[in-house]
């Protein structure tokens, strides 16, 4: 049976960040991941799932030496956002250089990141990666948690992680509640090339079925996330590619003129969903396990990478002190210092849905005197744009 002081279920982003925040301060980890991560792709194809990171989220990739590789491999910063409403005249238009920074973040494929978090872990001794691989049980004691792998495969460890996203089996064998709502949209994922450069700006309109956001990525494409009913998504997805960006056409206001469709369509459903517990004795959950939220603020991925930083730095602290890092004390600390962030930002996001969501006249003229308030005070744009960025002040 192989010993590690880590085993994290779920290779996505936050766990394999997690791991190498870990595995490079010298503690032994296994990242269990069900399947395998993209080694190469076509140099003319796209990933339809991309990741608006923050500057905060930015700045860890950085330090974990990883993001000359996604640079390499196609990143695209985010200078402006410029956001307006179908209702009225109001619009909120953020510079980062009137926050004293050069942008507020990158938009990056999420196979992109994936892929050079893996290479990372490939360099690192101390870090065992098994793919394809999945998770059947596991058992815990006092020394440390027993985890039974596919392929009849055993690993023993001091701690036991479960990022393994919203459907999380860590957390179903933990016996974990998690509560949430669906929000009666779905998520329409594409990318298109338009007549008009993108400028470097994360563009976002908000219209009667949810917002329509189109960020800026590699290449002068455009990444589009639009919030509609079910309905009205399984309709888009089997309009023509023509009558489709004519309909993004419309929808956008041409902004940024007419658009080609690049590579498929597809869509996913938009909920809340959160735990109220993230931690047990040898067992703690990061990222979608314990919490997704609306994604019309992108912030879902950045919420996740702040739980891989906060974990790190508790277990590498009790690590360094020759502490149990299994413990409840040790991981109890993780979750107080995460839990009020989380509940902050999802409080946030499902609030601005459903304002932004509302077609009511009286609603409609608070969020258009709101937008045009905020629109003219430098001070707060410069507070809402490092906000965005993920930094405190």
């Amino acid at each position: 049976m192989e010993k590690y002081h880590v085993a994290i279920v779920g290779g996505g982003m936050v766990g394999a960040s997690l791991a190498c925040l870990l595995a490079e301060k010298g503690m032994t980890v296994a990242l269990i991941d069900a399947a395998k991560p993209f080694q190469s792709w076509p140099d003319d194809s796209y990933d339809s799932r991309v990741s608006a990171l923050s500057l905060a989220s930015v700045n860890m990739l950085k330090e974990l030496d990883v993001w000359s590789d996604i640079t390499q491999l196609g990143e695209q910063t985010i200078e402006k956002m410029f956001v307006w409403d179908h209702f009225g005249s109001a619009e909120l238009a953020i510079d980062s250089a009137d926050a004293g920074h050069v942008d507020m973040g990158s938009v990056v494929e999420n196979r992109v990141i994936v892929f050079a978090l893996w290479k990372k872990l490939q360099s690192l001794d101390n870090c065992t990666l098994y793919h394809s691989t999945k998770l059947e049980s596991f058992s815990e004691s006092e020394e440390g948690v027993v985890l039974q792998l596919s392929q009849q495969q055993c690993v023993d460890a001091r701690l036991l992680v479960g990022a393994d996203g919203a459907n999380s089996q860590v957390r179903e064998f933990s016996q974990i509640d998690d509560y949430g709502w669906q929000y009666q949209q779905t998520a329409l994922v594409a990318t298109v090339k338009a007549d008009k450069s993108h400028q470097k700006t994360a563009w976002q309109r908000f219209l009667p079925e949810g917002p329509l956001a189109l960020l800026p990525l590699r290449d002068g494409l455009i990444s589009i996330v639009w919030s509609l009913n079910p309905a009205t998504a399984e309709a888009y997805l089997n309009l023509s590619e023509a009558e489709f960006c004519e309909a993004l056409f419309i929808a956008s206001e041409q902004q940024l003129g007419r658009f080609k469709l690049i590579g498929q369509r597809a869509k996913f459903p938009l909920k809340m969903k959160f735990s109220i517990v993230y931690t047990k004795p040898r067992m703690a959950l990061v990222g979608d396990a314990i919490h997704a939220i609306h994604p019309l603020a992108g912030q879902g991925v950045n919420l996740g990478f702040q739980d891989a930083m906060s974990l790190a730095s508790i277990v590498l602290t009790a690590f360094s002190q020759g502490r149990d890092i299994g413990s409840s004390q040790v991981l109890k600390r993780y979750e107080r210092q995460r839990k009020a962030d989380n509940l902050l930002m999802m409080g946030i996001m499902d609030a601005l849905k459903r304002l932004f969501g509302s077609d009511k006249l009286l609603t409609q003229v608070i969020r258009s005197t709101g937008m045009k308030l905020i629109n003219q005070s430098a001070q707060l744009k410069n507070q809402l744009c490092k906000y965005a960025m993920g930094l405190k002040s």
